[in-house]
């Protein structure tokens, strides 16, 4: 239920009010179709960047309560609960949400989310899944669990549009690793836009003042 209730707060928080409910019916453009001049391994690297970084965090305070943890996160909190933290940021025009849960007053789960915003490609998510479960691969190594999932094969013979495959939801990837201090899982998604998600919890011992 608190991890129901968490990802409730992030896609309130993320998606404008205007459009809960009503987003359009997205129709793939050409494969040939012009975007936003982005560098895509410019943002790749950046995101890598931010969710290792937010990694980094949740490894350094684990069991900490929410005073400890104003003071280590940049940024104003844009949302504070009895047991949630809630950090807004941005990657070119897409936006992030770093969250930090607390249990009886200690960190025990973080989550980053990045929910896609413009189109700057078909398969831009797609593209910094990879590099983040690549870093992350170097990090932890191999994870426990590696998948691809195909909820329906429209797509699947055509890779050029694998992204849209994930925005309309025929497509999910998933990678999860466990570590000595808990279970990691990258995962994208999408629900007529994409979202790319680092989730950390910690274990029972490591979530201990």
């Amino acid at each position: 239920m608190r991890g129901w209730m968490f990802l409730l707060i992030v896609l309130t928080i993320l998606i404008p009010a205007s459009g809960r409910g009503e987003l359009p019916e997205f129709g793939p453009p050409p494969p040939g179709a012009p975007f936003d001049d982005v560098d895509e391994a410019t943002l790749q690297a950046e995101v890598t960047r931010q969710a290792l970084g937010f990694l980094d965090i949740l490894q350094r305070h684990w069991g900490q309560g929410p005073e400890r943890l104003r003071s280590a996160v940049a940024g104003p909190v844009e949302r504070e609960e009895e047991s949630t933290l809630i950090y807004l940021r941005n990657v070119h025009d897409h936006g992030v949400l770093e969250g930090y849960e607390f249990r009886k007053g200690s960190l025990s789960r973080g989550q980053y989310v990045l929910i896609q915003g413009p189109l700057n490609g078909l398969n831009e998510f797609i593209g910094y899944y990879a590099a983040l479960k690549q870093a992350l691969r170097s990090t932890y190594g191999e994870p426990k669990l590696d998948r691809v999932v195909w909820n329906n094969d429209l797509y699947h013979s055509l890779p050029d549009y694998w992204g849209v495959a994930v925005m309309i939801g025929d497509l999910r990837y998933q990678a999860i690793w466990e570590t000595s201090e808990g279970t990691l899982t990258l995962d994208l998604s999408g629900n007529q836009y994409s979202r790319l998600s680092v989730e950390y919890r910690a274990r029972a011992e490591n979530a201990q003042t």
